[in-house]
């Protein structure tokens, strides 16, 4: 790929991309290749990462530079560095941007400390394009709220990946936000959620629809947006979403707490979908109240069971606790 140089924001450039250099996904990671070279000796004193980027259009400089992080990667000290050039070969979990559209990838070589390398050295724009294929909402997407509960419903939910690619355990999330999603990391308040399981790459689902426990917003005006999520190794991430046009303005509500997009199970599991004991996926059985990681560990390594009465087998399992879950298990 061919290099196309841009304007950085370091006062001094202390190092820079050198020699051949590239991406290359694998699944849910991603490997990344490259030459540095240094070029002052203050490059000793800094923490240095590289960095992937998904950008929407190509950037012209460092500080036209925006989009969404794929992947960052700390490199060695440079202290530690023998020569004047080394090379890096190193691979990370991916994390893409949600959606179908097409991106501009950029290879970044950043310095600062970690969590917040944010003075770019130098950059490498690759002239192709990439486009993610994950799962994904397809056809008309809407929701209707009554009282404290709320319907939604998708049309289509595909897996676009290759046909020999299960997805990982997928999640329906509605959520309110302070101004609408244009992916990465957000904060807002859970509406509704509800666990949909796997699907097999080249396979659809068709006209999912759901009625859940609606969670009301605090007072203010929130921007409404259906999330597709996905379990990785990272936990979960957003792999689509629809944002919904209008606004929706609350008044006289109690205080509803404000949280972070955080990698954990699902909000809620549909009340409606019964999960098999034998076959269920440990988000799935960890989403039913009642069932904490430990017992759910412990089921899946007892499979399989003959019957739900087996699951007293589990030690932690009374009489009680599988009375109150047995309603959303089955064999």
């Amino acid at each position: 790929m061919s290099k196309q140089p841009l304007t950085t924001n370091a006062v001094v450039p202390l190092a820079r991309l050198s020699g051949p250099h590239g991406y290359r996904f694998d699944g849910d990671r991603v490997h990344l290749h490259t030459r540095f070279a240094i070029m002052h000796d203050a490059a000793h004193q800094h923490d240095w990462a590289l960095q992937l980027w998904a950008c929407a259009s190509a950037p012209t400089s460092s500080k036209s530079l925006s989009g969404h992080v794929v992947a960052e990667v700390a490199l060695p000290p440079m202290s530690e560095v023998a020569d004047e050039t080394e090379q890096v070969d190193m691979d990370t979990f991916a994390n893409p941007p949600a959606g179908g559209a097409h991106h501009i990838m950029v290879l970044v070589l950043t310095s600062g400390r970690p969590g917040q390398f944010d003075e770019v050295h130098d950059v490498v724009v690759y002239p192709q394009s990439q486009r993610f294929l994950q799962p994904r909402m397809r056809g008309s997407v809407d929701y209707r709220i009554e009282g404290n509960r709320v319907h939604f419903s998708v049309e289509h939910i595909e897996n676009t990946r290759d046909a020999a690619n299960v997805s990982g355990t997928l999640a329906l999330e509605l959520w309110a936000l302070a101004k609408p999603y244009t992916g990465g990391t957000f904060q807002g308040v859970p509406l509704a959620g509800v666990v949909i399981g796997s699907l097999t790459g080249q396979t659809e689902s068709k006209l999912t629809s759901f009625d859940l426990p609606f969670t009301r917003p605090a007072d203010g005006v929130w921007h409404f947006v259906l999330m597709l999520r996905e379990w990785t190794a990272a936990g979960y991430v957003t792999r689509d979403y629809t944002n919904f046009l209008q606004a929706v303005t609350y008044a006289s509500a109690a205080p509803a707490k404000i949280v972070p997009n955080k990698p954990t199970r699902p909000l809620a599991a549909s009340t409606s979908a019964l999960i098999s004991i034998n076959t269920g996926s440990d988000a799935q059985l960890c989403a039913i109240e009642g069932l904490n990681p430990k017992l759910v560990t412990s089921i899946i390594k007892k499979r399989p069971f003959a019957s739900l009465d087996d699951l007293r087998r589990i030690k932690g399992i009374s009489a009680k606790l599988l009375a109150a879950i047995r309603s959303r298990l089955t064999v």
